[in-house]
């Protein structure tokens, strides 16, 4: 499998994923880059970021708009993530961001966080795919009596501080109410998060971008970039654009030797979904499964899960260290054995569908939007939380790039990892450090 720590450069003509979305919608087929052009901006990456910027670009009036991509649009993250749109992105809680950013920008960081949710709204409903939305609600479960405790505090502190309603639930009634969850000590729930198919909503992206003129490129990966006098050259296969302005949207597929700003300065991490078989009526009436709310523990080491529109349960967690790993049959087993812990009733549930993808970890565990001195442009680091900031952060970047003023706290360089050579050793401590943290509390 490709490893953004080990290739130097990434493939075309690997095709999708077996996913479970790749089995409900295809992906957009666009031409390949096979000639020399010219652009006013060139965005690397047709993913939730690259294909956002490049909507609000086209929206305010730049005329020439250029979007290369090394497979099919989605082919990264954006078409293999659970479809969780959260309110939120990174790894930092609201009482952390108070401490790193202070209260008044911490506001200001959760009305970004509130229109990045309705900006994926609005941005899906200009394109005739249905991205199939669930109903409204996402679920933070205690995995731990200690833990049930710290989410009632920070339901309490989102409603005194930021005005931000987050109902409490109690173990009885979350089984009641939601599932018969084995494993959960109670919940929050807000309100306004929500869960689609990734890959329609992806495909919903670059259809209202290409209607807005924007030149999609697919399987064209990068091999270079170079400065020009004050311009941007990359190259691919076949191809080239020059271009004034130029925005890495590759996150943490971004290849070893590309020369960019984000290079040693992201962790790029394996997460691993599978997708049950149906659950029967009788398996859905034992569980007690009565909602399709998207759910999300408060374990170090998160697992994630939701039940898809045709019954079946989507369940997610960390994968391999390496991609050379990553398809150990180990992980799959390890998801579906959380799975039967957690609702035993569903013993008899096999897998259909195994998929692996990587998200991008910034050291500070946040989001980074950049501009750097020559007019190269990022965002990058969303932590595996980026389905909806994602597209906030396609529209920051498009303002930027226009030379509007933008107000936000993750407007900010991203900063090196120490020893970026040894990231992965960190990275095994880490998941050691979780196991035992997880179990301590």
């Amino acid at each position: 499998m490709y490893d953004p720590l080990v290739n130097n450069q990434l493939n075309n003509k690997q095709g999708f994923p077996e996913s479970y979305w790749s089995s409900t919608a295809f992906p957009i087929n666009y031409d390949m880059l096979d000639k020399s052009i010219n652009a006013d901006v060139v965005i690397v990456g047709a993913g939730y970021t690259g294909l956002s910027c490049a909507i609000h670009l086209a929206q305010q009036g730049v005329k020439n708009i250029v979007v290369v991509e090394a497979n099919e649009i989605g082919w990264g993250c954006s078409g293999r993530n659970a479809g969780f749109v959260l309110p939120g992105s990174g790894r930092l809680g609201y009482t952390q961001l108070v401490n790193r950013f202070g209260l008044s920008q911490t506001k200001n960081l959760h009305d970004d966080f509130m229109s990045a949710i309705e900006l994926v709204d609005t941005l899906s409903s200009q394109s005739n795919t249905s991205i199939d939305k669930t109903e409204l609600g996402y679920l933070k479960l205690a995995h731990s009596k200690k833990w049930f405790e710290k989410l009632k505090d920070s339901a309490d502190y989102l409603h005194n501080e930021f005005d931000y309603d987050v109902e409490v639930i109690s173990k009885t009634d979350f089984c009641q109410q939601y599932v018969d969850h084995k494993n959960v000590f109670g919940a929050i729930r807000y309100t306004n998060g929500f869960g689609i198919n990734p890959l329609k909503l992806v495909n919903s992206y670059a259809e209202l971008a290409s209607s807005l003129g924007v030149k999609i490129y697919n399987q064209s990966p990068v091999t270079n970039i170079l400065k020009s006098g004050q311009q941007h050259l990359i190259t691919t296969e076949l191809g080239s654009v020059l271009s004034d302005k130029l925005v890495i949207a590759t996150n943490g597929y971004t290849p070893k030797a590309l020369n960019t700003p984000i290079k040693n300065k992201i962790l790029p991490v394996l997460t691993n979904v599978i997708v049950t078989r149906p659950l029967t009526a009788d398996e859905l009436k034992r569980s007690n499964f009565k909602t399709h709310q998207v759910m999300m523990d408060t374990r170090e080491l998160k697992y994630y899960y939701r039940l898809l529109p045709d019954n079946r349960i989507l369940f997610g967690g960390r994968g391999a260290i390496s991609g050379k790993d990553a398809k150990n049959p180990i992980y799959a087993a390890r998801l579906l054995s959380e799975l039967k812990s957690s609702f035993p009733e569903l013993s008899a549930l096999t897998i259909d569908y195994n998929w692996i993808g990587w998200i991008s970890v910034a050291f500070d565990q946040m989001p980074h939007i950049h501009k750097t001195a020559d007019n190269i442009f990022y965002s990058t680091g969303y932590c595996g939380s980026g389905v909806s900031f994602s597209a906030y952060a396609g529209k920051l970047l498009a303002n930027l790039i226009q030379e509007q003023k933008v107000d936000s706290p993750l407007i900010s360089e991203l900063p090196y990892l120490p020893f970026a050579q040894f990231r992965r050793t960190g990275q095994r401590f880490f998941y050691q450090y979780g196991r035992m943290k997880d179990w301590l509390s």
